[in-house]
């Protein structure tokens, strides 16, 4: 209820006092000062502040008068106050309205408040000494005289002044520094760590933060409510509301009826559904995008996509896509209300990059890859797992207390398991255990008082993995009261309880609909040919040729690389992604003359885990054969990360876990978003497709294969490794190079071969003509492998398989009169059998022996 008061206060001579006041009458005596506040409008409070070791400094804007009551400590810290305090009444004028009162004061408390009343802000000791709080909280708490100590809040209706202080105040000033797109995705990644559905509320419940939970939803997705409007209906009609909503709120109690019938008078919209739909539901936009196709129809190059909006009942909103072309980017607004609704585009220039939401202007759900691993999404966990020994606890856990977490489990890290691990989130005391090299390679302890990195959990995405290192009692106890204030970051380092390092782990920004690359010029006297970049690639100690599997020209390109190398006399080595390290012996007999080629395939089982015809390879072996030098297998057993992807890491046996290299790193955001991308286009070959085994699986090839590299290089110190791997191993240089960089060091080239022209993607891009070449005949059937017999599924016309009469059902025994017991069999026949040959296969067909011809005519 707001009445109006009459304060008067007489204290001991020394005090000074301050009270909600346009003007202050101080009566002295020897003994005492009487204080006589004076403030002519209502109040639904009142609120008086003494101290006799207040000083006080006083200055003037415009007409308003300006006063610092600080402790004699701080005083030093009122010009500055004084100073910023002016700057933002200016702001804030020319933003809104003028001043509404005639006075401002500045007062500090013994106790850690942030405090706004009518006319003055009470700052704790703590928080003005804070270097920061000029630059942030003291503007929040100057706009909060026009919204909510000169517009007071109607309290049953819903507080709304919080939100919209929050975007004119905290958003605004990172927005004037260039990061609001940063702070807006920060609200929302806030709301995905602390709101769930056992605490989520409507905005229009929101009264007072009392917890982590009710601030994301009062004070973030509040202000983004406010943002909204704004993106909508532009500055001028944004700020006329407000100003109109002032004038006519200013000393009486507002509600959010009294905010929506400004903007609705100065944009003449009913805008009844936005306002019911963001103060009434629980829920936040849940949206994604599918099926984007580029295409020219009737003359116009268009993008069309489906939206998906994923809550039970869909919004209705604004709908933000940033186009990016080779000339700029352009940001469009579409109108979305349904569950599914197909979206069109009518594009000026080919796009090189359509992204939904980039730069966040719509409160929604974020995706996975767009959300970073950060302290406030540990804080926000209901339960953890913490894995240190007994001996540490004691040293950490008034760090593991400041997060807050209510449901903690510890086990020892040599109990700690795959299946907890992915199951949950874990905090790991130490940075040098096995289950951390397991998980992000091995790890420097760091020299810091304390360090935290957050990860995400690499086999369970919305879960956490923390990192935590303390050296001492003394620098945790220095550290554990203020940790809970760093939640938006992702590592964090202290030293005597100063923080000396903070970052925020990258993630992707928006819903990413389509890509592609723009169109490259290359000027044909500037381009260098293979032999123009081998004087510069020599001074590497590792050379990366990548390859598209079934390019015969990409395979002569490294070939080319190896002879040029060798040729000029350089001790070297090839390692090669098709071959697993437990068939070594395979290629050391081959390439030492003690079996032939057929012996080396079988012995290798290059037929059973590797599905690219010999005939692609052959050139390179020969002749690494012919010159001596040592052919180095690479990869792990197909079976362990055939089984990886289908059951993840956790379901090896202990014997498998033995042949795991023993560190690996999951935590390449980057390399994480790639996989991702190609899960989406492949997941249909998986019979239960889950992304976190596949990224699991594809990590373990890639650390076992820079594993071995880096192994080979350590024992051969003099010598040069060409390693040959598809692309995709090794573009970005995420794949096998950084993972052997970790290793050991050594400085390395990464060539790639027929790939987009894209910055970083690696150190060369060879860009091939194509080369045909023979390669092993095929029957033209699908088969089955049962009991040791091979079956006909189905025979695909015009083929010699048709040709020769086999028919499904057909059990193949012998081919040109090798006997078959397996799709290898037939493999390694194939490959010794030329195009245009004539050759006996033998079939049982229900219970007979059929001997037919069948020949493999040459391609035309």
């Amino acid at each position: 209820m707001l009445v109006e008061y009459a304060l008067s206060v007489t204290l001991p001579t020394g005090f000074l006092a301050v009270s909600e006041a346009e003007t202050v009458d101080v009566q002295k005596t020897d003994a005492t000062s009487t204080f006589a506040f004076e403030f002519n409008h209502p109040l639904d409070s009142l609120n008086l502040a003494a101290s006799k070791h207040y000083v006080l400094k006083t200055e003037a804007y415009k007409n308003i008068a300006l006063a610092a009551y600080f402790f004699q400590q701080d005083a030093h810290l009122a010009d500055i106050y004084l100073e910023y305090t002016k700057k933002y009444l200016a702001m804030y004028e020319q933003m809104l309205t003028p001043y509404p009162y005639q006075r401002f004061a500045i007062v500090e408390n013994l106790l850690p408040t942030g405090f706004g009343m009518p006319t003055y802000t009470l700052l704790g000791r703590a928080v003005v000494r804070l270097p920061f709080i000029v630059k942030t909280s003291l503007g929040h708490e100057v706009l909060h005289e026009w919204f909510g100590n000169s517009v007071f809040i109607d309290y049953d209706k819903g507080n709304w002044a919080e939100g919209i202080t929050n975007y004119l105040a905290d958003q605004h000033y990172a927005a004037l520094k260039g990061k609001g797109v940063a702070y807006r995705k920060q609200i929302m990644v806030d709301y995905n760590a602390y709101v769930n559905d056992n605490n989520a509320m409507p905005v229009r419940a929101f009264h007072f933060r009392r917890n982590r939970a009710q601030r994301s939803i009062g004070y973030g997705k509040t202000a983004m409510i406010f943002h909204q409007l704004r993106m909508q209906y532009g500055d001028e009609a944004f700020f006329l509301a407000l100003r109109d909503f002032i004038k006519a709120h200013s000393f009486r109690a507002a509600a959010w009826r009294d905010i929506q019938q400004a903007f609705e008078n100065v944009t003449g919209d009913n805008l009844a559904a936005y306002f019911a739909q963001w103060l009434e539901r629980k829920d936040i936009p849940h949206i994604t995008a599918k099926n984007a196709k580029l295409r020219v129809a009737q003359g116009k190059l268009t993008l069309s996509f489906t939206l998906v909006q994923h809550t039970t009942t869909p919004y209705l909103m604004q709908l933000p896509i940033t186009v990016h072309t080779a000339s700029g980017k352009t940001q469009r607004f579409v109108e979305v209300s349904g569950e599914k609704e197909k979206i069109t585009l009518v594009l000026d220039e080919p796009p090189t990059k359509v992204v939904i939401d980039e730069e966040y202007d719509l409160m929604r759900q974020l995706l996975p890859e767009e959300i970073p691993p950060t302290l406030g999404g540990v804080m926000g966990k209901e339960k953890m797992i913490v894995a240190m020994s007994p001996e540490q606890r004691a040293l950490y856990q008034p760090l593991i207390n400041a997060l807050g977490i209510a449901n903690l489990t510890f086990v020892a890290p040599q109990a700690l398991t795959f299946a907890q691990v992915k199951e949950n989130s874990v905090l790991i005391a130490g940075f040098d255990t096995p289950m951390v090299d397991m998980l992000f390679g091995k790890q420097t302890v760091p020299e810091d008082g304390v360090r935290v990195v957050v990860h995400k959990n690499p086999y369970n995405d919305p879960e956490m993995i923390v990192l935590l290192h303390a050296k001492n009692t003394n620098e945790v106890q220095a550290v554990a009261r203020r940790l809970s204030h760093y939640g938006k970051y992702s590592v964090l380092a202290f030293t005597g309880g100063r923080n000396t390092h903070k970052a925020i782990s990258e993630s992707t920004n928006g819903i990413p609909l389509f890509s592609r690359p723009a169109t490259h010029a290359l000027k044909p006297s500037q381009v260098a040919t293979l032999d123009d970049i081998i004087p510069a690639i020599v001074d590497n100690r590792v050379i990366y040729v990548g390859e598209q599997h079934d390019q015969f020209a990409h395979h002569i390109n490294q070939l080319m690389v190896i002879k040029k190398l060798h040729e000029a006399g350089y001790q070297i080595a090839v390692g090669m992604e098709m071959f697993q390290v437990p068939y070594q012996k395979a290629l050391d007999d081959y390439m030492a003359g003690r079996i032939d080629e057929l012996a080396f395939l079988k012995a290798s089982r290059y037929f059973s885990n590797w599905r690219f015809d010999y005939n692609l390879y052959k050139p390179v072996i020969d002749y690494v054969k012919a010159a001596g030098i040592p052919l180095i297998a690479l990869n792990i057993d197909k079976q362990v990360t055939n089984k990886v992807a289908r059951e993840g890491i956790h379901s090896l046996t202990d014997e498998e876990k033995q042949h795991l290299p023993a560190a690996m790193d999951f935590a390449n955001a980057t390399y994480r978003q790639d996989l991702y991308q190609v899960f989406l286009q492949h997941q249909k070959h998986f019979k239960k497709p889950q992304f976190e085994y596949f990224l699991q699986s594809q990590a373990l090839w890639d650390e076992t294969m820079a594993h071995s590299a880096q192994q080979f290089l350590a024992e051969n110190p003099d010598t040069k490794l060409i390693v040959l791997a598809g692309n995709g191993h090794l573009r970005y240089r995420y794949g096998i190079p950084n993972r052997v960089y970790r290793r050991g060091g050594e400085p390395f080239t990464v060539i790639v071969q027929d790939e987009d022209i894209v910055d970083g993607i690696g150190d060369y891009v060879l860009l091939t003509e194509e080369l045909k070449g023979k390669k092993a005949p095929k029957l033209g059937v699908w088969i089955d492998e049962k009991d040791n017999q091979v079956v006909i599924k189905n025979v695909s016309e015009k083929t010699p398989a048709k040709k020769a009469g086999l028919q499904v059902g057909d059990i193949i025994t012998q081919l040109a009169g090798q006997e078959i017991h397996a799709l290898v069999d037939l493999k390694w026949v194939l490959f010794y059998t030329d195009m245009g040959s004539t050759v006996t296969i033998q079939v049982i067909r229900e219970g007979e022996t059929m001997t037919q011809e069948m020949t493999f005519s040459t391609p035309k």
